[in-house]
């Protein structure tokens, strides 16, 4: 009971350091969208399976340090495999909003109106994109199309989708007549973007198979010593073991989180950020 406690004890300990170096370093304020609903049925999942595993790992270990290094596991390994589809998602958004940008200009070209073109292309818009789309069709026919065009950039959330409203915008306002040239480059600069997002992905396969394969090789290494050698694990039933132990595991998850971090979408600055938290806001 009292290594328990110890351990207990050292890992209050450790987060406290955790926090107070993490309050000293500067982040950015990221405001959210009042009106956007908090995920709780997939956080309620990741804690009870945290938990689950917690519990599980204490009661075949004997050790509450290896309960919770499990239970950080389980909760890291979600955020790494949806910062995976955050960037499959982005890619295919951009490659979305090219094609729908090539759309919109050859049916001007072919003497298409603004509000036609969009009507002509929501049925047949890519599917990454194709429900905002289809809102933005709705919408421009009963409301004016440049309060329509702020709110589909607001919903599909991308810079690339900010300049193309921003085109279009101006082009319902002011009747500009050079609109399928300037879709045609908003079209190319997306594609550019969508490209560079791949050679970076390839580039960083390589950092994701070595950080796999490491923690995939360190913790069956732990698990098959536990199994077939437990004396030489044995010096981890005490006191200081679990603090060393715990002290290890937060290396990990340290490590760990810097790399969801870093996998993590880095968007630029979009033109109507300001403008879409105030409608999320508003709603």
């Amino acid at each position: 009971m009292s290594a328990v406690f110890g351990a207990m004890v050292g890992l209050l300990a450790g987060v406290g350091v955790w926090l107070a170096v993490a309050g000293l370093v500067p982040r950015p304020v990221i405001e959210r969208p009042a009106g956007r609903p908090t995920p709780w049925r997939p956080l309620i999942r990741r804690v009870a399976a945290a938990l689950a595993s917690f519990v599980a790992i204490w009661l075949f270990t004997g050790w509450p340090a290896a309960g919770l290094l499990a239970a950080a596991a389980v909760s890291v390994i979600p955020l790494l495999v949806a910062a995976r589809a955050q960037r499959a998602e982005a890619n295919d958004r951009s490659e979305a909003l090219a094609s729908w940008a090539e759309m919109l200009r050859d049916t001007i070209t072919a003497h298409a109106g603004l509000r036609e073109a969009i009507a002509l292309s929501a049925p047949v818009a890519p599917l990454a994109i194709r429900r905002q789309v289809q809102s933005l069709a709705a919408r421009a026919e009963r409301q004016p199309l440049g309060d329509a065009l702020s709110r589909f950039g607001a919903e599909v959330a991308d810079p690339v989708a900010d300049l193309v409203v921003a085109a279009l915008v101006i082009a319902a306002d002011r009747q500009a007549q050079r609109l399928p040239e300037l879709l045609a480059q908003i079209a190319a600069a997306a594609r550019e973007q969508s490209s560079m997002r791949l050679r970076v992905e390839t580039g960083r396969a390589r950092t994701y198979a070595s950080s796999r394969a490491l923690v995939v090789i360190t913790f069956g290494l732990a698990v098959g010593l536990l199994l077939f050698s437990p004396t030489f694990m044995s010096p981890y039933d005490t006191f200081g073991g679990q603090v060393v132990l715990t002290l290890i595991g937060g290396l990990f998850a340290g490590a760990l989180m810097g790399l969801v971090a870093m996998s993590r979408p880095v968007q630029p600055p979009r033109l109507f950020a300001a403008e879409a938290t105030l409608q999320g806001g508003e709603r």
